[in-house]
Order: structure tokens, then sequence, then C-alpha cells
């Protein structure tokens, strides 16, 4: 297992990302409490988002109507859904990143 921090996580992430153009400091997971409200209640970057739940010892794993990959903090608005990047690619390197920070999940 290697020691996590918040500059692997971001190196990990842009190598992965970072030759589409893709600004991991700038793309953000966002979520709503209920989809008919849309008060958005979650909000971390992709770092931060993958940070949080390695620290948790967690497998960064995002899903659900109720989130979003977003362009902005803190909003729903589809005009600023994040193109070109889906939960099944974020959550494929979560898993990855899993077994090198964590070890073995147990899944």
């Amino acid at each position: 297992m290697d020691d996590l921090n918040i500059d692997r996580v971001r190196a990990i992430l842009h190598a992965k990302f970072g030759g589409r153009g893709i600004d991991v400091d700038k793309v953000y997971i966002n979520g709503v409490h209920t989809l008919e409200d849309q008060l958005v209640t979650y909000s971390q970057t992709l770092v931060w988002a993958f940070l949080l739940r390695l620290q948790d010892g967690e497998v960064p794993n995002f899903e659900g109507e109720q989130l979003g990959i977003f362009s902005h903090a803190y909003t729903f608005d589809p005009d600023l859904r994040f193109k070109g990047l889906e939960f099944d690619e974020i959550n494929g390197l979560g898993a990855e990143m899993a077994t090198l920070f964590l070890g073995d999940p147990i899944i």
C-alpha cells in the first residue's frame, strides 16, 4: 500500500485524465438531497472527493440520480454539467486507487 496524500491522488487523477485537457481540480461531484428541490448538499472537487473516500477506507464510487459531474461547485444546473467524463470511468479509477492505497478491497 502506498502513502495516501492529496498530492498523490491529484497526480494519479491528472495522469489518467489530464491528457484529455481535464483539470481535476476544476471538476466537481455535486449532489442534491432530492431531484425535486435540487438543493445541493454535497460538492467536492474530484481530487477531494477521492481523497476523502480513501481516507475513510472506502472505494471512491459515485452513482445515482442525485449526483452529477459539474464544471462548477454547488450547482445542479444541467448547463454546467461537465462533458467528457462519466461516473463509470471515475469509479473504475476509484477501484484501482483503492487497491493502491488500501490494499485489496473487500467487496
